[in-house]
């Protein structure tokens, strides 16, 4: 009985944590809210974090790093995008 309330926590913080990634892509692909998106993405990472701590079966294991590979990826891709607004900003200044 407990293993089942465990499995549906799980699932349940699983599907919270790819509702929060679909948010992410989507301010991303659009490029706002660069500052929000980097962190929710950094809060997601230590919810993956917590979760790979965990002993998980083989399927939801590897369902847990795809999550976190994929929330890398976005991160950086946050800070890239970040970066080049920020440099833009300074750019725009000097122009004559």
């Amino acid at each position: 009985m407990a293993g089942s309330s465990d499995d549906q926590e799980l699932e349940k913080s699983l599907k919270e944590i790819e509702e929060n990634l679909r948010f992410c892509e989507e301010n991303l692909k659009r490029e706002v809210k660069l500052d929000l998106t980097r962190h929710i993405l950094e809060e997601l990472m230590e919810d993956v974090d917590y979760l790979r701590a965990r002993r998980l079966p083989k399927d939801l294991r590897e369902r847990v790093e795809e999550l976190a590979l994929k929330i890398k990826i976005l991160y950086h891709r946050a800070e890239v995008l970040a970066s080049l607004w920020e440099k833009s900003r300074y750019y725009r200044r000097w122009q004559v």
